[in-house]
């Protein structure tokens, strides 16, 4: 999602994403033609559309590699908290209890972040 924004929405070249992103320009192609990278659809859900927006244009300008790691981290617990990787864990093994499950943040200092992320998307 990241890198089509950057092309599409911002005009920069396939090789200057893919060094901002630390992937390869074959890894760029295949994102943007949606070819790899879609195990779970993350585009169908308004809030990581909006995490991709903000990524996006934080990549866009001079970014601080910290601030894109965060970004990166931040995305990253936020997605989990909104269940949106239950799917890939019901595809693996579709006897899974996803709803008692703690695979994403039973090993993880993350619980407070997952009640706020999803007192946002509520409102």
């Amino acid at each position: 999602m990241v890198a089509r924004e950057l092309i599409e929405d911002y005009g920069m070249k396939q090789e200057l994403v893919a060094e901002r992103l630390g992937v390869t320009q074959a890894a760029v192609s295949k994102y943007r033609h949606q070819v790899r990278g879609e195990a779970v659809d993350l585009e169908a859900a308004d809030e990581v559309r909006q995490i991709s927006r903000d990524i996006a244009s934080t990549l866009v300008g001079d970014p601080n590699p910290l601030d894109v790691s965060r970004k990166f981290c931040q995305a990253c617990t936020d997605i989990r908290a909104l269940g949106l990787m239950c799917e890939t864990c019901r595809r693996v093994d579709p006897s899974w209890d996803v709803e008692h499950c703690t695979i994403c943040f039973g090993h993880h200092s993350c619980g407070r972040q997952r009640v706020s992320v999803i007192e946002r998307s509520s409102t």
